[in-house]
């Protein structure tokens, strides 16, 4: 938004019509992206003076409401173009972002690696030579909140998940089966559960797809649904999901 004011003054009128229905709101999506930042090169110490406009309205409105940080791309481009989730996690943290939000939003792509699969092991890879392209670069954050004292607060997982991409480039590279897909969310969860209580809170799975997407689409595939209507056409991590213990 053009005026912070402005959207504060916006999050105030939405939460104060919902009070009471909508338990907790996210701020942004993947502002570490320029994509994603109306094409303005990163910047953390902004994104916190516009989450906390937010986070005032939200609580002016209703003070029980949960607000979730955004969700940031796991990368390992620092440019105008993106800037490490990492390095913007810490940015938040020095420009004083811990006191306006309830609790630490991350996205956790899996890329081509299983759940279990620790980001120390594909740091040392040959070829990845990368933390960030791992589920459990999660852990990497965590360590983050830890050091700057926030260690009472959960992490929001807002978009965990494996494409199966038969197509694009950027994204076929770390593209896995549709049987791998349904295996490694499930072991997602699980290792969730096992390693990662009390601090893990809500961990959400991407996407049930939109009726209009198309292979041209890349949600389309990381999907656990196919678009279709009024049948629905379900993918295997579909089901895994829907047997999973829970």
């Amino acid at each position: 938004p053009k005026n912070y004011r402005d959207f504060g003054d916006f999050c105030y009128v939405f939460a104060n019509r919902y009070r009471g229905k909508i338990g907790a709101y996210q701020i942004w999506n993947e502002p570490n992206l320029a994509r994603e930042w109306g094409n303005q090169p990163p910047n953390p110490a902004e994104y916190v003076r516009l989450l906390a406009h937010c986070y005032a309205g939200i609580k002016a409105a209703d003070p029980s409401a949960i607000v979730i940080s955004a969700g940031l791309a796991p990368t390992g481009t620092d440019n105008a173009e993106a800037m490490p989730d990492e390095k913007f996690f810490r940015g938040m943290y020095a420009a004083g972002g811990a006191q306006y939000f309830d609790v630490l939003g991350v996205n956790a792509a899996g890329y081509l690696n299983p759940p279990e699969t620790s980001p120390d092991d594909t740091e040392k890879d040959p070829l990845l030579k990368a933390r960030w392209v791992t589920f459990r670069h999660v852990e990497d954050i965590r360590k983050i909140m830890v050091e700057n004292g926030d260690a009472d607060k959960q992490i929001a997982i807002l978009e965990m998940g494996w494409t199966t991409d038969e197509i694009h480039p950027a994204y076929s590279w770390y593209a896995v089966t549709e049987e791998q897909q349904a295996d490694y969310l499930v072991r997602a969860y699980q290792w969730a559960k096992k390693n990662w209580q009390p601090w893990i809170g809500l961990m959400s799975s991407i996407y049930i797809a939109d009726y209009s997407w198309t292979p041209n689409d890349e949600q389309y595939w990381f999907a656990i649904t196919r678009p279709s209507f009024p049948q629905p056409d379900l993918r295997p991590a579909y089901h895994a999901l829907k047997k999973m213990p829970k």
